[in-house]
């Protein structure tokens, strides 16, 4: 495995992807490894070659990258583009070095495409599945209190493993931390960040890691002596994104994910719970998703918890009314409110 990784991060440090897609070379290994620039085949032929050189047992998959279709039979017109994989331990490990921030098994998103095609140096080929079977973890921790003007106060710890932490640093690498914070602030109206820092950006082994510290100032309704609080602030999701009454085509999650949310909330001196939100937890068919719900109050804290995972990459257009009924009654706990009272 050290191997592997070493071999792996130094074409992804030498080499240079000049945007084509492709299973032939164009000017072919030799020149691009000169140039430290090649197409895709270029690239993880490259990588390929390395890898058996070092002792492990390498070969080219052809895959077909989503924005070219799937690839329902081998043929050279289903196939655009090729990786490399090493069967390792009854597993194949999946590499594309293409990007500079992939990772064994955790490959462009244009990758992630159904099954590709192994091909072994003994002329044998066999269906490889490009889907993660992983869930990808963003994982919140939130530390609040409420004021008694109805404004939240506290500090956020938010962590991005694998995919998520994948897609965040090729989003923003490079952006400036004044234009992500903006970016922040606009897509959670209501919020106002300080004393922002991110770990580990560079650190490919690592999950991302935000902390801040914020203030939100439309998640608490005042009306006379209560308080009607939105447990989950900002990170609320208010609307369904299935609106169709039906679905013809699978909908496609990417990968499969997690979003857990721990979250720790102060009530104001003089303020004691009047009713919180009941605990629940729903699953789809399939073991496909569910999401867990619960709700404790210990003296003047109260402690929100919730996992949401969607297990599969794609779900069958057979589950849309399933899937769309469980996000409305995800939405239907998100949006409950905690009832405060002055006493």
């Amino acid at each position: 495995e050290e191997r592997i990784i070493a071999v792996f991060s130094f074409v992804k440090s030498r080499m240079n992807w000049n945007d084509m897609h492709g299973y032939r070379c164009n000017d072919g290994v030799r020149k691009a490894y000169q140039e430290k620039k090649g197409n895709a085949a270029e690239i993880n032929l490259m990588l390929t070659s390395m890898l058996r050189y070092a002792g492990i047992e390498a070969n080219p998959i052809l895959i077909s990258t989503r924005s070219n279709g799937v690839s329902l039979f081998p043929s050279r017109a289903a196939f655009d583009y090729v990786i490399s994989g090493v069967e390792l331990n009854n597993q194949v490990v999946l590499l594309d070095a293409t990007n500079k921030f992939a990772l064994p098994n955790i490959l462009p998103i244009r990758d992630l495409n159904w099954f590709g095609r192994i091909i072994r140096k003994n002329g044998s080929s066999a269906q490889i599945n490009l889907m993660p079977t992983f869930n990808s973890k963003d994982i919140v921790n939130i530390m609040a209190t409420i004021g008694a003007d109805g404004n939240i106060n506290g500090k956020i710890r938010d962590q991005y493993f694998d995919y998520n932490a994948f897609i965040y640093r090729v989003n923003y690498h490079g952006v400036t931390k004044e234009s992500y914070i903006e970016k922040l602030e606009k897509r959670h109206q209501g919020l106002e960040i300080e004393e922002y820092e991110v770990q580990n950006a560079e650190d490919l082994t690592k999950p991302i890691v935000e902390n801040y510290s914020f203030t939100s100032t439309n998640s608490v309704e005042i009306i006379g002596d209560k308080m009607y609080v939105s447990p989950f602030m900002f990170f609320t999701t208010t609307e369904n994104p299935f609106k169709q009454e039906t679905r013809q085509y699978p909908v496609d999650f990417v990968y499969p994910n997690q979003d857990k949310y721990n979250i720790n909330l102060t009530i104001p001196e003089g303020y004691v719970v009047e009713t919180l939100p009941q605990p629940k937890a729903v699953s789809m068919p399939e073991e496909m998703g569910s999401f867990k719900y619960n709700l404790s109050n210990n003296g003047n804290v109260v402690q929100v918890i919730f996992t949401l995972d969607i297990n599969r990459a794609i779900i069958g257009s057979e589950y849309y009314e399933a899937l769309k009924n469980f996000y409305k009654e995800m939405i239907n706990k998100q949006t409950e409110k905690i009832v405060l009272k002055k006493v």
